[in-house]
């Protein structure tokens, strides 16, 4: 069965969930202040895509 939009979004959804959960392990495990304010910017805009896709899933189980 093809998946529709709410399907991928789903889906989306739950890959942005493992990569902030990855990103948290790593803040865990870095040790250059470099490395760790890289990790943190993209902890920020992995969690900004996830709210966005937060909503975009409420949505479309709207519709």
């Amino acid at each position: 069965m093809q998946k529709n939009a709410r399907g991928y979004a789903q889906e989306s959804y739950t890959s942005l969930t493992n990569a902030k959960d990855q990103l948290q392990q790593a803040l865990q495990t870095v040790e250059n202040d470099g490395n760790r304010q890289n990790i943190e910017q993209s902890l920020k805009m992995v969690e900004q895509a996830l709210q966005q896709c937060s909503q975009t899933v409420s949505q479309l189980e709207q519709a």
